[in-house]
């Protein structure tokens, strides 16, 4: 199991966002800085289509740069894989 946790200030909801990956799930949180509250939270399955699902996600949380630096590491170290086009 990885687990990462990007302290990102007040561009991001909350202002940290934690990553953890299991070989089932890639679970997204938006913390709250101060107390590490879960303000959101989603669970995604760890298999390659979902690279923009959870792309969209992060970047409801924070902004398009700094969901670029988390999907760094999602695509690191889970199975999600990048896709250039969205696939309806």
């Amino acid at each position: 199991m990885a687990t990462k946790t990007f302290k990102i200030g007040e561009y991001a909801i909350g202002g940290k966002i934690k990553v953890s990956i299991t070989a089932q799930a890639v679970t997204i949180q938006a913390l709250d800085y101060h107390s590490n509250a879960v303000v959101s939270e989603t669970i995604f399955s760890n298999i390659p289509n979902n690279y923009w699902n959870s792309r969209e996600y992060l970047e409801e949380l924070t902004s398009s740069y700094y969901a670029d630096k988390v999907m760094e590491y999602i695509i690191a170290n889970s199975g999600i894989t990048y896709e250039m086009f969205k696939q309806y």
